[in-house]
C-alpha cells in the first residue's frame, strides 16, 4: 500500500483565483425546475469505509488449544506407584484440573514432602496470508480449592508460555526466557480449612511475521505443593486454565493479523498535510 502524494512542481496556480464569471453563471434554486436534474457524481460517502475500519477494529480470530498432555509428575521418594496428585483426564478446554488427598504422620524424619507436576499444550495457527505482525491475546487464569491442618502446607501454580513466527524453523518452547513462567497465579496458598482462592491475569503480544509463516504458542501449566506434618485435600474446583480475555468458556485463545501495510499506514495516520 502506498500514499498518493501531489508533486511540489506541479502547476497549481489555477487555484489562487476564484472563477467569479462562472460561479456568477449558475442556475438559481428555481431556474428550469421542470427539467432540473440533480447530480450523482459525489462519489462513494466515508460511512462504508468507517464501518468496515470499526468492524475490522472489534474482530479476532479464536483459535482453540488442544488438550494439555501431563508431563513432569516428581513426587517423594517414599512414594510408589501414581502420585498423590492426581489430575482428571485432559480436555480440549485449556484447563487441568486437580484433586489431592495428602498424610504426614508426626513421627517422620526429614526433609518436607513435596510434589510437582506440569502439562504442556502446543498450538498451531493459520499461515500469515501477507508479512506484518501476529498480535494475540489470552487469559490465565487459578482457583484452589483447599482443606487441611498441617505445620507446613503450600500450593502454588505458575504458568509458561512462548511464541515462534515459524514453527518450521523453530520451537515455542526453547524461545529465550520460557523457563520463566508468564504468570504464577497463585503462589504459596495454605491449606487451611474451607480455603478458596482464585486468580486471573490477561496477557497481551505481538511478533513480526513474514507471509507464509506458521506461527506457533506453546503452554505449560504447573502446580506445586510442600506439605509437612498433618494432612492436606485439594478438592475438586480446583484448576489452572487459558481461555478469551473476555469472560466466557475457557480452551481457546485470540489472535489476528496485521500487515505491514497497514502498520505503515497507521504510523502516518497523523502527519499533517501541508502543500
Amino acid at each position: 500500500m502506498t500514499i498518493a502524494t501531489v508533486a511540489r512542481e506541479r502547476d497549481l496556480s489555477r487555484l489562487d483565483e476564484l472563477p467569479v464569471e462562472f460561479i456568477d453563471e449558475l442556475p438559481g434554486a428555481t431556474d428550469d425546475t421542470e427539467t432540473a436534474t440533480t447530480r450523482n457524481g459525489l462519489g462513494d460517502s466515508f460511512d462504508r469505509v468507517q464501518s468496515g475500519i470499526q468492524g475490522w477494529l472489534r474482530h479476532w480470530e479464536p483459535l482453540r488449544l488442544p488438550a494439555f498432555t501431563a508431563v513432569r509428575d516428581v513426587m517423594p521418594d517414599g512414594d510408589r506407584g501414581r502420585s498423590a496428585l492426581l489430575s482428571a483426564p485432559a480436555q480440549p478446554d485449556g484447563a487441568v484440573r486437580l484433586t489431592a488427598s495428602l498424610y504426614d504422620p508426626p513421627n517422620r524424619e526429614g526433609e518436607p514432602l513435596a510434589w510437582s507436576r506440569n502439562w504442556a499444550s502446543l498450538a498451531v495457527l493459520p499461515p500469515a496470508r501477507e508479512s506484518g505482525r501476529l498480535f494475540y491475546r489470552f487469559r490465565v487464569a487459578s482457583r484452589l480449592v483447599l482443606d487441611g491442618q498441617a505445620s507446613l502446607s503450600l500450593v502454588s501454580t505458575s504458568v509458561n508460555f512462548g511464541v515462534v513466527a515459524d514453527a518450521a524453523t523453530a520451537s515455542p518452547f526453547e524461545v529465550t526466557g520460557f523457563a520463566t513462567p508468564i504468570a504464577r497465579p497463585l503462589m504459596g496458598v495454605q491449606c487451611r480449612p474451607d480455603q478458596d482462592a482464585s486468580a486471573t491475569q490477561t496477557f497481551e503480544g505481538s511478533i513480526a511475521v513474514r507471509q507464509g509463516e506458521t506461527p506457533a504458542m506453546a503452554f505449560v501449566i504447573g502446580t506445586d505443593v510442600l506439605f509437612e506434618n498433618g494432612w492436606v485435600r485439594v478438592h475438586e474446583g480446583s484448576s489452572t486454565w487459558i481461555g478469551p480475555t473476555e469472560p466466557g468458556a475457557s480452551g481457546t485463545i485470540e489472535f489476528r493479523y496485521v500487515p505491514g501495510a497497514m502498520l505503515r499506514l497507521l504510523g502516518r495516520l497523523d502527519e499533517p498535510h501541508v502543500a
